[in-house]
């Protein structure tokens, strides 16, 4: 919420009673000052509330500022709705509504007493929590590194020496060392052991282990580091040392003696700058090990020294973590088949993090006895953890992770634990989401960049912070991620965060628990639920709630034809603000799609994605807010031409088979705001309409033939000043090149900076040379291309190209050779229906990313290159329709390389 958009309140508000109600009643003063103290005061809060304690304290404090958020949100969205309106109605309904506009001044009011409270409220939690801090800090030792004993570091052998090496070896040229990775992934423990470690101490003249933490505090960690280097230094150190005095001393302490010096925990980059000056410069040999769950505490480490090396800690494998379990605690049990069972089980929950892992002696002891009663997924372990210390503590440090969170990442990281219903969440989506509830901030927006983008950094963030994995684009479009995955144990941290939170709510009617009838409370709501199993007769808890629910996500996969359409749901007049709604896998051919979907004036997110919709309702043109339209259904859609009339829509996903209503055209001369348009068939719109969206930045078109429309299309991606602010992904069917005026065209557009995806179906019969085509090229696909020359030694040199696929005859020669430096990003080959190719050459060094490979019906070819030996990254190989000499000679290939122990791909042959 930006000053801007309560400037353009208060001008609606102007507008409004000046122009329409001709009434003498103007804004006083004092009312702007007071909506923008509202504004001023809310964004100081929200600032603010990383400071408060953690715990029940900033629980209260993060929910009731996001109510005062959305209230206030609701007040400048109703004026934005109102002022969209114009004539008659707009008189009257404005007429209508002016003691509703006198109750808006009194709720901005009201709102701004109950953010004053809640910053008196802060301040005062802030400042009792600083106390206790004192008490505790002056009263107790900070953590100190204790002997660790070696059956701790099972499947960190291979870290330990490499770490060792790196600390005691003169040669190397990294003066820091830093470890990172996610909270209880073992970074102290690891420390800890080198610390103890009689090869590692015996090369230094002194060796210190400080703990900073959070809330580090500078003359403490620089007291200590000078006692532990020099505790035998004559002069000691003074309790009234200064920073200053204290640098100086450990300066000089460095220049006459070789220090190992271990900083663990460290949680920001500002601490390393910090505590930069206190460190010598120049080499001495001497080392700084640092453990940080933050990659951006690793990657700045060289302000602390300019040669680093940076180590990331793996999970552990199933195997590792069960060695661990039975070293650490199996002389205590009798190990049997059921212990055995038992254990791997509850190892497999814990995704081979080793702090749960170890904490599991708790509840060993507690089934000592008993084991057939081991939980057997991690939710229930969860649930009993009141039983076991071990748990509750490895939660409480995972939790660490989100309680340091900037306020404006927390929302963002909550939202994860509710779309983990598959292992992996896609990042698209999830962006989309976060832009449709206002989580992402216009103010993060660098020049050129649009709310896309800042999602993308979000969940870098979150990523650089240990807390979740990303999965990268094969070939990136849209977005750099493709996916990203929570650790079982950090998804535990995120749903029981959004529990305290009243973050969201899930029902599940299979559930015993969520056909009791639960109040949901008086906060904003977000819902996902699961009708697959919903009955007459469960009790709803949305009744008498729905105009606090402000997220719907609507599923049923398994139970279409039975489907019970809940009657609460039937009319969704009473969602009035409703932002995000989406359907999940749905036959609406089944069941019919609920009512008064046009009366969703706030909805900002609409999804049918994974659907079955007929036909697009018109009354979807009233939703004037829409951000985001996700037409993405699994069959033929009927769409009628009413796209137009959403003048705020962003992102507009067409589904890959529609039509329109009366065979016209769809118009989308009036989406000026749109930024991500995909599967736009040129059938079904005009193409000239492009040259009016301006803030394209990515499309995903088809065209069917037609040189006018490639011709269009050209013209409109090198249209931007800027070409790389758009990306482009074309498919060209039934588009042959006989004549030069067509070959021309096609040169014309492989030429354009912003083409990312290529895929044509036709006859071109040769390529233009490579630096005729854009390098910025991602894919390429060629079907049916007739090229008479080895097209390899074109496309091997374009820079960025992952994935090629060359199908039907896309190449008639007899052999194609890949040159030992070419295709240095390739990902993805696919020789699919090549019936002229007789030999494949592929030179030492060629293709050193290849993962993926496919051979398909290449009746002549009989032999794979045996350099493919080489390319390590090699993953899968699928081989199918191919002769038997193939099929027999790669089998004696990867007998040899098995036998050799070399690298194998996974061979999967298909008829």
């Amino acid at each position: 919420m930006a000053d801007a958009a309560v400037e353009f309140l208060l001008e609606n508000l102007k507008q409004l009673i000046v122009y329409h109600l001709k009434e003498s009643f103007v804004l006083d003063k004092d009312v702007i000052v007071k909506i923008k103290q509202v504004q001023q005061n809310l964004e100081l809060l929200q600032s603010h509330l990383n400071d408060a304690p953690a715990g029940d304290d900033r629980i209260y404090l993060e929910r009731e500022t996001r109510e005062m958020a959305y209230r206030f949100e609701n007040v400048k969205e109703t004026f934005t709705i109102t002022a969209a309106s114009r004539g008659g109605f707009f008189k009257r309904f404005v007429c209508a509504q002016l003691t509703d506009l006198r109750l808006i001044f009194r709720e901005v009011g009201d709102i701004d007493r109950k953010i004053d409270s809640l910053n008196e409220t802060r301040q005062w939690f802030s400042s009792r929590a600083a106390v206790v801090e004192e008490q505790e800090r002056t009263g107790s030792e900070y953590p100190t590194p204790r002997y660790i004993p070696e059956e701790c570091l099972v499947g960190r052998e291979e870290d330990m020496e490499l770490l060792r090496s790196y600390i005691t070896d003169q040669d190397t040229q990294s003066r820091v060392i830093t470890i990172f990775g996610m909270g209880g992934i073992g970074k102290t423990v690891l420390t800890m052991r080198l610390y103890h470690d009689r090869r590692v101490r015996q090369q230094f003249n002194g060796v210190a282990w400080i703990y900073v933490g959070k809330r580090f505090q500078t003359s403490r960690i620089l007291k200590d580091l000078c006692e532990q280097l020099d505790p035998q230094h004559e002069e000691g150190i003074r309790s009234d040392m200064n920073e200053d005095h204290l640098i100086r001393r450990l300066y000089k302490i460095q220049q006459k003696r070789k220090c190992l010096i271990f900083l663990d925990d460290v949680w920001s980059s500002n601490a390393l700058q910090i505590l930069s000056s206190a460190f010598l410069s120049r080499e001495t040999g001497s080392r700084i090990v640092i453990t940080s769950r933050v990659k951006e505490v690793a990657e700045t480490s060289e302000v602390v020294s300019s040669t680093r090396h940076i180590h990331k800690m793996r999970c552990l494998t199933e195997d590792e973590g069960y060695e661990l379990v039975m070293k650490s605690y199996g002389s205590e049990f009798e190990v049997n088949s059921t212990v055995s069972e038992r254990a791997k089980e509850m190892v497999k929950c814990f995704e081979g993090l080793p702090l749960a892992i170890i904490n599991f002696e708790d509840f060993m002891r507690i089934y000592r006895d008993e084991w057939e009663s081991v939980p057997r997924s991690i939710e229930s372990f969860v649930s009993e953890s009141q039983k076991s210390r071990g748990i509750e503590m490895t939660l409480k440090i995972l939790a660490s992770s989100y309680d340091n969170l900037p306020p404006f990442l927390k929302p963002c990281f909550l939202y994860l634990g509710y779309l983990h219903e598959h292992s992996h969440i896609d990042a698209e989506k999830l962006y989309l989401y976060w832009v449709a509830e206002g989580l992402i901030s216009l103010e993060d927006c660098g020049e050129e960049e649009i709310l896309m983008n800042v999602a993308e950094r979000y969940l870098h963030d979150l990523e650089q912070r240990s807390m979740i994995e990303v999965h990268e684009e094969e070939v990136p479009t849209i977005t750099r991620f493709s996916s990203c995955q929570l650790n079982r144990l950090m998804l535990e941290v995120s749903l029981i965060k959004s529990k305290e939170q009243r973050f969201f709510n899930a029902l599940d009617f299979g559930c015993e628990s969520s056909q009791a009838n639960q109040s949901l409370g008086q906060y904003p709501i977000r819902l996902t639920i699961n009708l697959d199993k919903y009955k007459i007769g469960y009790d709803f808890p949305v009744k008498g709630s729905e105009k606090l629910v402000m997220c719907l996500l609507l599923s049923a996969q398994e139970n279409q034809l039975g489907l019970v359409w809940p009657k609460e749901l039937s009319r969704l007049v009473k969602f009035k603000n409703l932002r995000v709604l989406d359907f999940i896998g749905f036959s609406f051919e089944a069941t019919k799609l609920p009512k008064g979907l046009g009366a969703l004036v706030f909805l900002r997110y609409l999804s049918f994605r994974g659907c079955i919709l007929p036909e697009l309702p018109s009354s979807i043109g009233k939703l004037k807010l829409l951000y985001v339209l996700d037409l993405r259904v699994i069959n033929k859609m009927i769409i009628p031409d009413v796209l137009s009339k959403l003048k705020k829509l962003k992102h507009l996903y067409f589904p890959l088979s529609f039509e329109t209503q009366g065979a016209g055209k769809l118009r989308l001369d009036g989406l000026t705001d749109l930024e991500t348009v995909t599967n736009l068939n040129t059938k079904m719109f005009n193409v000239e309409d492009l040259s009016k969206l301006h803030k394209l930045r990515y499309i995903a078109l088809k065209i069917q033939g037609s040189l006018e429309d490639i011709e269009c299309t050209i013209k409109r991606m090198n249209a931007n000043s800027d070409v790389l602010l758009l990306r482009a992904s074309l498919e060209v069917r039934d588009f042959d090149c006989y004549t030069e005026e067509r070959h021309s065209v096609f040169r014309q557009l492989l030429s354009c900076q912003s083409l990312i995806v290529f895929c044509i179906e036709g006859h071109i019969s040769r390529l233009p040379l490579h630096n005729e085509i854009s390098p910025n090229l991602a894919k390429i696909v060629l079907i049916g291309s007739k090229l008479i020359d080895d097209p390899m030694k074109i496309l091997e040199k374009l820079p960025k190209l992952r994935v090629l696929v060359l199908k039907n005859d896309a190449s008639i020669g007899k052999e194609v050779i890949c040159s030992a430096t070419g295709f240095v990003e390739l990902k993805r080959l696919e020789l699919l229906n090549l019936q002229y190719l007789e030999k494949w050459t592929v030179e030492e060094g060629a293709m050193p990313k290849l993962s993926i490979l496919a051979i398909v019906n290449c009746g002549k070819l009989i032999m794979l290159p045996k350099e493919l030996e080489f390319v390590c990254r090699l993953q899968q190989l699928k081989v199918s329709q191919m002769c038997k000499a193939f099929e027999d000679n790669l089998q004696i290939v990867e007998g040899l390389m098995r036998h050799k122990g070399q690298h194998m791909p996974s061979i999967t042959f298909e008829d």
